[in-house]
Formats: structure tokens, C-alpha cells, sequence
């Protein structure tokens, strides 16, 4: 199985090269997105901080809360070095619903701060494509609900996957441990 993500990501990237980038980063995949204040963001920009990237959407009323009180969890316990590198990556799984609008009032609502979390909402080629990158898996269930992996993936520097925690009932000692072991 981990040959087919392997060839997935190969097709997926193309001949796409973000300079100084390693072939193995996420951000070398070419897609449009904006940020919960309609800002254009290119992936290559996330470079130079830990990313711990998930997939979200802004009507969830089960594991979504979950996912990003977890990821506050993990974030309230890091060392003030690994903080300062750190960043929240959430991509909408609902491009539709989930404007930039609606994800700004969301970021508010949640009190996530911008310094350091952003939403990600692209058009449904680009979400479908990065959540394989992912390997997050997602399918809309009825009018309003999407069910979807709960995946919380730890990104280096460079954009590079160095963790991944499917599904809540991890440890988050060990997520915290791998952002302080990139952090120095």
C-alpha cells in the first residue's frame, strides 16, 4: 500500500519543483488556496515553520471541536522554542459552505489565533488531491455532515510528512514530542 501513495504523490506532483524544496515536501504540489481572510496562500509560503496540518470543516459538530481543542492541547504544552515555530494548518473539507467569511467568523469563534493557525479553503480538485497527499479520507454524509479521517499530521521545515496521529486516541505526548525534536 505504501507504494500506491508513493505513485500517487509522484502523479500528483508532476514535474513540479518548488525551488529549494525537498522532492518528498507537500508544498511542491501545485494548488490554489486562500486563507480565512480571502488572501491567496501558495503552499510554498507554510515553508520554514512545523505545520501540524488537519482536515476540518466548519460545520462539524463531532470530531472537528475535538480535533482542534486537541490540537490547542498540544500547542499549550510545547516549549516556548518549538511555539514560536509552530503553526496550524486546517484545510476545509467543504469548499462549498466554508467561505473565507464563514471560516474567519469560525477562527473567531474558536479563538484561534492568527498568528499561528489558518484556515485553508481551495475549490474540491485541490482539497480532494492534497487530502490524498494526506492519505486523510473524507465523504459527505447526507445535507450537512462529511465523514473523514481524524488526522493530525506533524509537517517538517520543509514541508516534508514526519508524523502522523490517525485518529483522537493517541498519546499527544508523542506529537508534542516530535514538534520539540524539529523545533531543535
Amino acid at each position: 500500500m505504501k507504494w500506491l501513495a508513493s505513485l500517487l504523490f509522484a502523479l500528483l506532483m508532476g514535474s513540479a519543483s518548488a525551488e529549494g524544496l525537498p522532492d518528498r515536501s507537500v508544498y511542491q504540489f501545485e494548488s490554489s488556496w486562500v486563507n480565512q481572510n480571502a488572501s491567496p496562500v501558495a503552499l510554498p509560503e507554510l515553508a520554514g515553520h512545523i505545520q501540524l496540518v488537519a482536515f476540518v470543516y466548519s460545520y462539524c459538530e463531532h470530531t472537528c471541536p475535538t480535533i482542534i481543542a486537541t490540537i490547542k492541547q498540544v500547542e499549550k504544552a510545547l516549549s516556548e522554542q518549538a511555539e514560536e515555530q509552530f503553526r496550524v494548518t486546517l484545510v476545509s473539507l467543504d469548499p462549498e459552505r466554508d467561505t473565507p467569511e464563514r471560516l474567519k467568523a469560525y477562527m473567531e469563534k474558536q479563538s484561534l489565533d492568527e498568528g499561528h493557525w489558518q484556515f485553508l479553503h481551495g475549490d474540491a480538485d485541490d482539497v480532494r488531491a492534497l487530502s490524498a497527499l494526506f492519505g486523510v479520507r473524507y465523504k459527505p454524509m447526507g445535507v450537512s455532515d462529511i465523514a473523514h479521517s481524524n488526522m493530525l499530521t506533524i509537517l517538517d521545515q520543509q514541508g516534508v510528512i514526519v508524523y502522523q496521529m490517525k485518529g483522537l486516541g493517541e498519546n499527544l505526548d508523542t506529537i508534542g514530542a516530535e514538534v520539540e525534536a524539529l523545533a531543535n
